[in-house]
């Protein structure tokens, strides 16, 4: 824990590789980087362009002061939006901490009501802060200094069972973003119902993917990968609790180039709009 706690306070990221092997071809000043910060099996999703910031998901409440620290590191002081795909600690967990520590113009949530400490930590600060938060009932778009966002709202039932969580991964909000030529999905902890109904709705491919729920392996984790087809999978899991082989197998077979923060520690892809990426790691 300790050492990447570290590498994440150092943001010492080194360039190790692109989408196949590619340089930068665009003006720096075009750049638009997403950084997958390592929370170990967490989310927490790190979005720049033009000295524009925004956040999807928050970690854990254990790593919000180094989430801070990477955020403040990176110039960050106010937040045009934070989503939180759903309720689990690995995800609202240091969303509280964030709201304290940074203004945050829009809070996107997810469309029911959570039943943890976290949950409820987060709903205080935004009382206490008057922070503008919406339920996302429906599909959202928006364009974000000349990204174009869509929040697709889940039409999986939440359904409670008295735990913290229910069935909350499936109720996962997933997000697309758009700018020029390059695509990216960012999809939550979404697990068989959910990725069942994310396929129904046929959003079409994307090139670089936020893998659903840490790389675990659904049985239709198959056609998930057939009809997103990224060329870059990231996929946010531990060494304690890696992703499993049948998703990194499929992943081969479908020739994405796949980054792990269990291996890489933080991710870093950058894109100019013009359909090329970079990956870069701490490690």
């Amino acid at each position: 824990m300790k050492k990447w706690l570290a590498a994440l306070l150092a943001l010492a990221l080194t360039v190790c590789a692109g989408c196949g092997g590619a340089k930068k071809t665009w003006d720096p000043a075009d750049e638009l980087r997403v950084t997958f910060i390592d929370e170990g099996k967490g989310d927490c999703v790190l979005l720049e362009r033009d000295g524009v910031f925004a956040l999807i998901d928050a970690g854990y409440r254990e790593t919000a002061d180094a989430v801070t620290a990477c955020l403040r590191e990176r110039g960050v002081e106010t937040l045009a939006f934070l989503i939180i795909t759903h309720y689990d600690k690995d995800h609202v967990g240091g969303a509280a901490a964030i709201a304290e520590n940074f203004a945050i113009s829009q809070l996107y949530l997810p469309g029911y009501e959570g039943h943890s400490k976290y949950y409820t930590a987060l709903m205080q600060v935004i009382e206490e802060r008057s922070l503008p938060a919406l339920r996302v009932t429906e599909d959202v778009s928006f364009t974000l200094s000349g990204v174009d966002f869509t929040i697709f709202a889940s039409p999986v039932e939440y359904v409670w069972d008295g735990t913290e969580e229910g069935n909350d991964n499936d109720v996962s909000l997933v997000t697309e973003a758009r700018y020029g030529q390059d695509s990216y999905l960012f999809a939550g902890d979404l697990e068989k119902a959910g990725i069942s109904a994310y396929l129904a709705a046929g959003h079409g491919t994307y090139d670089v993917v936020k893998m659903p729920h840490h790389g675990s392996k659904k049985n239709n984790t198959d056609d998930f990968i057939e009809a997103v087809r990224p060329k870059i999978a990231v996929i946010t899991d531990s060494a304690d609790d890696p992703a499993e082989d049948g998703t990194l197998t499929l992943l081969k077979q479908y020739a994405a180039r796949v980054w792990r923060t269990a291996v890489s520690g933080t991710v870093t892809v950058t894109s100019g709009g013009v359909g090329k990426y970079l990956a870069e790691s701490e490690r």
